[in-house]
């Protein structure tokens, strides 16, 4: 039996004011990008009193591009990133955006990524799942220090936890349904996702009907349910930093330690500094947090997700 509580975690922005987006590419808000599509045949469930037009946002941080958040999302999408002609091999990812269920990193936490992924012959999907700001939304000072305000913080968000993985599961059916019209293979779909995004992921994988898991995951700096991994649970990617001060890395060790004591296949990359919301946003002074998708990129690699596999 799969023993659950209700204890989660959300976080805000995760982002800042020290970091500085490198190498990254073009200068576009997202609403620009091309090819998006709708997970849910009608209205998303459980959200009919959830009104008003999205609304974006752009950070006042210092980027060598425009960052945005997305909130107000009341209709789910999907936005697809395809790897140049002739590159893709089969693989998709669904990537979840942070930002506490309340807006999306939208910008460093998911388009972003998703064209790190597409350039590695990886079809990227990322998820605007719903979201809307609530009133007295805060994060409570010095939680790496007291867990037990970050257990109440986490409890205070379930609503909007549930909402994004309901959002995350039906965006895995819509794939696999519909998996020959991306050109990939429906058992080689994963998800990822940062802090919110995070724990969307882990909802995902720990919630949903062995149809609709994804073939691999990887939660960066999130936490999971507190619960038994389903029995056939996928393998993951886990990365987080000591001094994360949003989401505590002793959260990102429960999901590696849980994996592990039911013989589940997991690899937990853990560093000294980096703070919360790195996202793809290399620091101002190096660390060794930066080079975090090389270890990413070389466990797709170990698990044949970054070779041809073209259904």
């Amino acid at each position: 039996m799969r023993k659950k509580t209700s204890i989660w975690a959300a976080m805000y922005v995760g982002v800042s004011l020290s970091l500085a987006i490198a190498n990254a590419r073009g200068d576009s808000a997202p609403t620009e990008t091309a090819e998006v599509v709708k997970i849910w045949p009608g209205a998303a469930p459980g959200t009919d009193d959830w009104t008003g037009p999205e609304v974006q946002t752009l950070l006042p941080l210092h980027f060598t591009q425009p960052t945005y958040t997305v909130t107000n999302v009341t209709t789910p999408t999907l936005t697809v990133y395809r790897p140049a002609p002739g590159s893709a091999n089969g693989t998709a990812v669904v990537v979840c955006p942070g930002g506490g269920f309340q807006n999306l990193a939208i910008t460093h936490e998911g388009l972003l990524v998703a064209q790190w992924l597409a350039d590695r012959g990886i079809t990227a999907f990322v998820l605007k799942y719903r979201v809307r700001p609530s009133p007295g939304f805060r994060i409570p000072p010095d939680i790496r220090r007291h867990p037990d305000r970050f257990a109440e913080f986490a409890q205070s968000m379930e609503a909007g936890r549930r909402i994004a993985v309901a959002d995350g599961i039906q965006a895995m059916r819509y794939l696999r349904t519909n998996a020959a019209k991306f050109g990939i293979a429906p058992d080689r779909i994963g998800i990822m996702g940062f802090s919110a995004g995070a724990m969307t992921t882990m909802g995902v994988v720990m919630d949903s009907e062995p149809a609709d898991r994804p073939n691999f995951g990887a939660p960066i700096y999130g936490a999971m349910e507190k619960m038994d991994p389903p029995k056939e649970g996928p393998p993951l990617f886990i990365a987080a930093t000591q001094d994360d001060a949003a989401v505590p890395v002793a959260e990102s060790v429960a999901i590696f330690s849980s994996w592990t004591a039911a013989d589940l296949r997991a690899e937990l990359h853990l560093y000294e500094r980096g703070g919360h919301g790195f996202g793809m946003v290399p620091h101002h002074l190096p660390l060794p947090v930066d080079n975090w998708t090389g270890a990413f990129e070389a466990w797709l690699k170990t698990h044949s997700w970054i070779t041809s596999g073209k259904p």
